[in-house]
Parts: structure tokens; sequence; C-alpha cells
């Protein structure tokens, strides 16, 4: 999704001041942090830091949207274009989006809730949620 939104950057902030959370500074804060988020969440759990670091990351991003759907839903801040492709294949904030929103939670609570990688706790010789040691 990072990519996406990188690929028109201003037009991603220009989606973020539809949710109307502040003022175009504000937009730009916010929209620079969804993606810096998203990219280290992304990378993390391509086998960068420990996963559990990378799951808390997505489980903020996650947050992040659903709270910024969330609140423009509920104030009725119609939003022609959600951004979670940036510019590109835009859809309208509507109802199943926080549906939606409330899978990825669930999702990045799940990958944070599992841990370190089988691969790199055997690698460490130590034992993990993927491990068990029988004696």
């Amino acid at each position: 999704m990072a990519a996406a939104q990188l690929s028109d950057l201003q037009g991603f902030i220009d989606i973020v001041a539809t949710y109307r959370v502040g003022s175009g500074a504000v937009a730009g804060a916010l929209g620079a942090a969804l993606i810096t988020g998203e990219i280290a969440g992304a990378v993390g759990l391509w086998g960068g830091p420990p996963r559990r670091q990378a799951g808390t990351v997505a489980l903020a991003v996650a947050v992040g949207w659903s709270v910024l759907g969330a609140q423009a839903f509920a104030r009725g801040i119609a939003v022609d274009n959600c951004g979670c492709f940036g510019v590109h294949a835009g859809q309208q904030l509507r109802w199943w989006v926080l549906i939606e929103d409330l899978e990825f939670i669930a999702l990045a609570w799940w990958v944070r809730g599992r841990g370190a990688a089988p691969a790199a706790v055997a690698a460490s010789g130590g034992e993990g949620p993927d491990r068990v040691t029988v004696s």
C-alpha cells in the first residue's frame, strides 16, 4: 500500500486531509506516519527486525487507519477515496471499509503475538512460540 501512496505523495496527503483531522500540516504528518509505519511493518514482517516489533508497528498502523475512518464515518464526512492505495484504486469510505480495518487489526494482533519467526528462533538456539523442546 505504501508504494501506491508514495507514487503520488501530494495526492495521498490530499486524501488524508479529506478526513478533516487538522490543518494541512497535520494531514502531511499523518500521511508520512502512515506510510512510514506501513513500510517499517512490511520490512519487519519480511525478515527485518523481530516479528513482534514489526507486528506492533503493523498493529499501530491498522489502529490508526481504523480511528481515522471511524471518526470520519461517525462525523458524517464524505470520503470519496479512503486512501488505502493512495490515489489509485480508490474506494469510498463505507461501513465495510471499517470491517476491513478490523480484519487488519486482528491480523496484526495475531502476527504480533506470534513473536519471533521460526527460523530466527532456530538460528538462535532458543525456544520461542514456534519451537518446543521436549526432554
